[in-house]
């Protein structure tokens, strides 16, 4: 068996000091980061990570620009782009345009798979738990859910199945929502597993990964109090 680690980290925006905190970014040497709001100043630190490649877009609108991937050197990629998820909703300073990030990568040892970053809109959720039930965000969300998808069922059909996560703006439990049963639809909880996809959930983030790739233990977490973002960093490892 062949073990690997693919680790989700919110850089946030608000981060003033990311030349420091990029040695957490890569610490362990995990084999793909999904990376979210890469932004502020983390874009030239980012960039320029020793013994990874980045994979993502240098302009275009702020949610093109804001997810990526960090691949480590001894994994190839074959192809990789930036994919349009959702629409900005309109006078939201926070629901900009969401994409997703994606790689078509050969772990070391041969396995194949499709390193994802996300980061769902936000906004969806209300603090007791429940969805915004008329509003233009929980469209885009459901939008976002359906480009996912269909994404995420292309490559596997092309033999890639999926090892990566993101910002996904939704917790369970929270509030009234206490179950994957009562959450929304829509929800990481309930949409990944419906495309047979496996979701380990941290607060906002998680981990994606299709059932090839089985998971050893929980989820390592690196405390936000430690990488100057607004979000723990999480690892998990999968073995094939």
């Amino acid at each position: 068996m062949t073990a690997y680690d693919v680790r989700v980290a919110n850089l946030s925006v608000r981060n003033r000091q990311p030349a420091r905190d990029v040695v957490r970014l890569v610490e362990g040497s995990p084999h793909l980061v999904a990376l979210c709001e890469v932004a502020g100043r983390w874009p030239d630190v980012v960039r320029r990570v020793d013994g990874y490649r980045y994979l993502g877009r240098d302009e275009g609108t702020h949610g093109s620009r804001e997810v990526a991937l960090l691949v480590r050197e001894d994994v190839e990629v074959v192809a990789s782009d930036v994919a349009p998820m959702s629409a900005a909703v309109p006078r939201s300073l926070m629901a900009h345009d969401r994409w997703g990030a994606w790689a078509r990568v050969v772990l070391p040892g041969g396995q194949r798979a499709l390193a994802y970053s996300t980061h769902r809109n936000a906004w969806v959720q209300r603090p007791d738990g429940g969805v915004r039930p008329v509003w233009r965000g929980t469209r885009e969300y459901r939008a976002h859910v359906r480009a996912e998808t269909a994404l995420l069922e292309h490559h596997a059909a092309a033999g890639w199945p999926v090892l990566g996560g993101g910002d996904f703006n939704y917790a369970v439990p929270c509030g009234r929502v206490r179950g994957v049963g009562d959450a929304w639809a829509f929800a990481p909880h309930r949409s990944l597993p419906d495309c047979g996809v496996r979701y380990v959930p941290h607060r906002l983030d998680g981990v994606c990964h299709a059932p090839v790739f089985e998971a050893v233990g929980d989820l390592a977490v690196i405390p936000r109090s430690t990488t100057g973002s607004d979000h723990d960093w999480i690892t998990l490892t999968v073995r094939t």
